[in-house]
């Protein structure tokens, strides 16, 4: 077979960012997209037969290869208008796949690239003859099958948007979206290992953690058991900081029933507050402190009066609004050793307390 003319590797820009990129992807939205969908995500090619091998840039099989060593992969690709779109991506962002009114599936992105002879070969051309010439192989993928309109509202997006075309999720929504569908990337991962050994190492010596922003940590992994041992670890050095910087405050602590300790526990005069720190201030930290912190209420000594979540970092607006909407404050420390709290509305927790209690 005679190759044809290939479009170049994608280069991705703003490479030094640390925070990975979501691609909204339609996959299901009519027999034909399924049809595709069924051939190169479902089962896959294999890229090492002749067929699609010839079709290959030598620099496009390497770095399959490297990714894929197999010799197979799962494929998607999109159309050339989204040209600009796809040259934000790099390795190691996320694709959702939607169609059908449903969130389908998710992965990571593997090697980018532009080939419409191979576009072709794996799926027939678009509805008006337009090849999908941005390839993007899948890592990783796993089934998700829930319902387009209770993601997104749970994420507060429009319920009708069905995603017609690709699109970018950056920003805050990242995390957010990650915690609802409940995916791990291996950049996330990687993430929350440069994270943890900053702020480990911030909390330590007392100095200025420096924001999540600027790390770049594509080759930071850490074993499931070394990161807990270091969540750990963070959280204790953090609870011992606040206890130096409120050193006029008596702090003890208790357990549930279940053995369960809580972090901190103040009892002063009418104010009883429990604190529960956490190593991180991503949102998924967030919501463990949240429900640690209710499950601790109920069992209080005391009547509650004031649940706190600490953190060493401000968490992102999304998640100190949703502390609040449940009645607890945001503690944090702040680039100069101190801590700063932003208080709940005082109506919501008065809302919350009947809660809190165990009693509504």
């Amino acid at each position: 077979m005679t190759r044809r003319s290939i479009r170049p590797t994608i280069t991705p820009v703003d490479d030094q960012r640390s925070r990975p990129h979501i691609l909204l992807a339609p996959c299901y939205g009519n027999s034909k997209t399924r049809r595709r969908y069924h051939q190169t995500i479902e089962a896959g090619v294999e890229f090492e037969s002749r067929e699609y091998a010839e079709l290959l840039a030598p620099a496009d099989l390497t770095a399959l290869r490297a990714l894929h060593p197999s010799g197979a992969a799962r494929f998607w690709g999109a159309i050339a208008t989204h040209d600009k779109t796809m040259n934000k991506l790099r390795t190691g962002d996320v694709v959702v796949f939607t169609g059908g009114n449903r969130v389908k599936a998710a992965g990571e992105i593997g090697h980018l690239f532009r080939n419409p002879p191979l576009a072709d070969l794996m799926w027939d051309q678009f509805d008006d003859e337009r090849s999908f010439v941005n390839i993007y192989s899948v890592r990783n993928v796993q089934v998700i099958e829930r319902p387009r309109r209770e993601v997104w509202r749970n994420l507060g997006f429009d319920e009708g948007d069905n995603v017609a075309g690709q699109r970018l999720v950056t920003g805050e929504r990242v995390e957010r979206m990650l915690a609802e569908l409940r995916i791990v990337p291996s950049l996330a991962q990687a993430l929350i290992g440069a994270q943890l050994e900053a702020v480990d190492r911030a909390l330590a010596t007392g100095s200025h953690i420096i924001p999540v922003e600027t790390f770049h940590t594509d080759s930071v992994s850490l074993h499931i058991t070394e990161r807990i041992t270091r969540h750990e670890r963070v959280e204790s050095r953090l609870v011992c900081r606040y206890q130096q910087f409120r050193s006029n405050v008596v702090f003890t602590s208790f357990r549930t029933h279940n053995g369960k300790r809580a972090d901190l526990y103040r009892v002063e005069d009418d104010e009883v507050e429990i604190l529960e720190a956490k190593s991180l201030a991503i949102h998924e930290k967030v919501r463990e402190a949240a429900g640690q912190l209710l499950d601790y209420a109920a069992e209080s000594p005391h009547p509650v009066t004031r649940l706190s979540a600490l953190f060493p970092l401000r968490p992102d607006q999304y998640s100190v609004d949703f502390l609040h909407r449940l009645g607890i404050d945001c503690v944090y420390r702040s680039g100069d050793g101190a801590f700063i709290r932003e208080e709940a509305p005082e109506e919501r927790r008065r809302y919350m307390l009947v809660v809190w209690r165990g009693k509504g």
